[in-house]
């Protein structure tokens, strides 16, 4: 008892140890050296930074990176990609699983009985005090189940019997059983035995066209937040250029204003506008950076846990796939056509198709749950007897000793309620599917619309905001060059900057919308993350 107690205290104290014991993260984590060194293959020499190297790093790690690599990083580390296809190697497993009732079981039996006891018989010249039998079993048994509803089971046993009675005239016995069971009504056939088979692998079918879906959806995801970084990265540039212009109309004011040209109120005008401009720099930077953090988590969520690891540790992504003046111009799309090729291609239809024809599969299988249970039985037995185990596979090889025969059992369950209400579960369950179909069909007619519509918007957007911005340059310049003049004032000139700057930020802005909208009709279609 004390060498327990003792044993039980250097537990519980090694115990409270470990609880006490904290883990210090001075290195990055796998992960994270991992995401790094990968990204880090994609980048010229001159950006290429080792994980060792961040602790003591003051610039940001600057990641050049393509809509295309984007992408590419997205389809192996996307969270979303990541959790459908566990969900795939689920449905996998399901589909082993549901092969189980058709699997051969092999065994073996080894066995020792004795038995002791008074005699209850005495016979002249018999000395024994009591009767002794001991019995010695070996034997093989295996199951063959098939998809017919048939069950096939062999059974071989060796027995040995050693008995001290002068009676027992043999003592080895050798014996081989058949036995064959039939399912006649309930049970019989390939859908009873090989519909949960079916279903599952239809599951699996099902899972893998969600898979497909979530890489069409993730893809859009990721090069829409891609377009996002590009907007922002290029509205800020706008600012900066503004900011400029902004300085140098306080200069061209102040130097008026001491030629005695100007007066203090242009100059305070300018003033106000350049310290806005300033205000609008500052947002539009968080938001490049808010925006780097969600492209970062689209394509490779490890390198935010650089955060955590180090007090300098910042990305800065430079996009290297450049708007185009009209990405959509090109594209005449035909709502028919489109909306062909989308019920045709998208996943999403496939996998409420292949759910409604599972239902149907499911309420074939369940029909036979109603049905009243008639099984046929035969067995066939081989056995051999004898003094010695020659003469027993003697006597077992004859055939001498047979024993045959067949039954019939009949079973009626008389509410049998599992089964009505598994058949109208099934019968729900399709109607569902159905729905769903429909559903899903609805979704992507209304998707593809959208986006065709995106697209024809797109257009006139683009050459809105063009002949916008070519307008707003022209009165900005004629502003600035009456203000040189002594024709307009510095708030002319700020307020046609300021029409300029706006100008400028919406046509970035509709030439992003512009290639969403294309983005859009490939999504919808089902064209993205092939």
């Amino acid at each position: 008892m004390k060498r327990l107690l003792a044993c039980l205290l250097v537990s519980l104290v090694v115990f409270a140890a470990g609880c006490r014991s904290r883990v210090t993260e001075v290195e990055p984590s796998e992960s994270f050296r991992k995401a790094m060194d990968e990204v880090m293959k994609r980048q010229p020499p001159a950006n290429q930074v080792k994980p060792g190297d961040l602790e003591a790093r003051k610039e940001p790690v600057i990641l050049r990176l393509s809509l295309s690599d984007a992408l590419d990083l997205a389809a192996l580390h996307n969270r979303g990609i990541m959790f459908s296809q566990l969900a795939v190697e689920l449905s996998r497993t399901d589909t082993m699983r549901s092969k189980s009732n058709l699997d051969i079981t092999v065994g073996a039996t080894l066995g020792y009985a004795r038995s002791e006891g008074e005699l209850t018989q005495v016979f002249p010249g018999d000395t024994r005090t009591k009767n002794i039998t001991g019995t010695t079993t070996y034997g093989l048994n295996a199951r063959l189940p098939f998809a017919t509803g048939t069950t096939v089971d062999l059974d071989a046993s060796f027995r040995r019997v050693d008995s001290n009675s002068p009676f027992s005239a043999f003592e080895f016995f050798p014996s081989t059983k058949l036995t064959l069971t039939q399912h006649l009504l309930n049970g019989v056939g390939l859908v009873p035995n090989l519909s949960n088979t079916w279903i599952a692998e239809g599951n699996e079918r099902i899972a893998e066209l969600n898979l497909a879906a979530t890489r069409n959806a993730q893809a859009y995801a990721v090069a829409v937040a891609y377009w996002d970084l590009v907007e922002a990265r290029e509205d800020f540039k706008v600012l900066q250029r503004q900011a400029e212009l902004a300085e140098e109309s306080l200069r061209l004011a102040e130097n008026r204003a001491a030629a005695g040209l100007g007066t203090r109120l242009d100059v305070l005008a300018q003033q106000s506008n350049l310290a806005t401009l300033k205000r609008s720099l500052i947002q539009a930077e968080y938001l490049v950076e808010q925006r780097t953090d969600e492209l970062l988590r689209a394509i490779h969520p490890d390198l935010l846990v650089g955060y955590t690891l180090f007090a300098n540790y910042r990305v800065v992504i430079e996009t290297t796939t450049q708007v185009q003046a009209d990405p959509a111009a090109a594209m005449e799309p035909s709502l028919i056509n489109e909306l062909k090729g989308a019920l045709r291609k998208r996943p999403e239809i496939a996998a409420a198709r292949k759910g409604i024809e599972n239902a149907g599969l499911a309420i074939t299988r369940d029909e036979y749950g109603l049905l009243p249970t008639l099984d046929l039985s035969g067995d066939f037995t081989v056995n051999g007897v004898g003094a010695t185990a020659n003469d027993s596979f003697e006597s077992y090889t004859d055939f001498t000793n047979l024993d045959y025969g067949f039954a019939l059992t009949f079973g009626v369950p008389l509410q049998n309620r599992a089964a009505r209400a598994g058949l109208d579960s099934s019968v729900v369950r399709k109607r569902q599917a159905i729905l769903d179909a429909r559903e899903a069909e609805t979704d992507v007619i209304m998707e593809v619309a959208a986006a065709v519509r995106g697209i024809n918007s797109a257009k006139r957007g683009v050459a809105a905001a063009q002949e916008a911005r070519d307008f707003a340059d022209a009165a900005h310049k004629a502003e600035v060059e009456r203000n040189k003049a002594g024709l307009a004032t510095a708030f002319e000139v700020k307020q046609a900057l300021n029409d300029l700057t706006a100008a400028e930020r919406d046509l970035i802005r509709s030439r992003i919308e512009s290639e969403k909208a294309r983005l859009a009709l490939l999504k919808a279609t089902g064209e993205l993350g092939q």
